[in-house]
């Protein structure tokens, strides 16, 4: 699995489980998803992505998907609570 980190999220990629159908890239509004030469999903520039989840709501195989990583937002938040009870997104 591939972590693309930018701030308090990250988009994994399980390569394994693409088969190249290019949902995922024909949804991405900021345009950073792309086939690599196996037709695998690759990512260009996580900076432009804007965490949307069109995504991971498009890929039948779960080859793609979205976490808030609260590990780095204890990290990164020097002043914010971050509840338990706070739903993720």
């Amino acid at each position: 699995m591939e972590r693309f980190y930018q701030g308090d999220f990250y988009l994994a990629i399980k390569r394994a489980f693409c088969k190249g159908c290019s949902l995922c890239v024909n949804s991405c509004p900021t345009g950073i998803l792309y086939l690599d030469g196996k037709s695998k999903i690759s990512v260009k520039d996580i900076n432009k992505c804007v965490f949307c989840g069109l995504c991971e709501a498009r890929c039948p195989d779960f080859a793609i998907w979205i976490v808030k990583d609260r590990s780095q937002v204890h990290k990164f938040a020097s002043s914010q609570e971050i509840k338990e009870s706070e739903p993720v997104r």
